[in-house]
């Protein structure tokens, strides 16, 4: 799976889900590549400056530092995450963005369900919805749904466990 998921089933009355957006490069890779584009933008504008084209070495210059930005910017948005919980009759989803602002949502875990509409995963809870795994693919979206229900219907029901 190509999901980012932590899950920690601590005891039988309490279930945490941790979700985060997956990043295929790493911190290393990313230095890697941002070098060789460098390399040939540097390469590529010296030989415009010795043809005479001089200003062309200004929009190879912007193309390596737009290309810096574009990928800060994409691990900017991964350091995001969402944890479920669900505890003492609770179910709390906690969102912490990149700027490492929380938002929490609590629920009764016995009214709460997970359902995928519209390809968004949410947890409803008689009039009150909160969108979870806004980054995850459909399939991700899926196993999730699977992981929580599982974890509420243990929560409903521990008889059965």
């Amino acid at each position: 799976m190509t999901a980012s998921r932590d899950k920690q089933n601590t005891s039988m009355d309490s279930f945490s889900l941790l979700l985060y957006p997956h990043r295929s490069l790493s911190p290393h890779g990313f230095l890697i590549l941002i070098s060789f584009v460098c390399v040939i933008s540097f390469s590529a504008g010296l030989m415009f400056l010795m043809m005479g084209a001089w200003p062309i070495v200004a929009f190879f210059v912007l193309d390596a530092v737009l290309i810096y930005l574009a990928f800060k910017s994409n691990f900017k948005t991964g350091r995001r995450y969402e944890i479920i919980e669900i505890k003492n009759d609770k179910l709390t989803v906690r969102k912490i963005g990149a700027d490492k602002q929380e938002r929490c949502k609590m629920f009764e875990a016995y009214w709460a369900r997970p359902v995928i509409d519209s390809e968004k995963l949410l947890i409803k809870c008689r009039d009150d919805t909160v969108e979870i795994g806004e980054f995850l693919i459909l399939e991700e979206k899926q196993e999730v749904l699977r992981e929580i229900s599982e974890a509420l219907r243990r929560f409903k029901n521990p008889v059965y466990t």
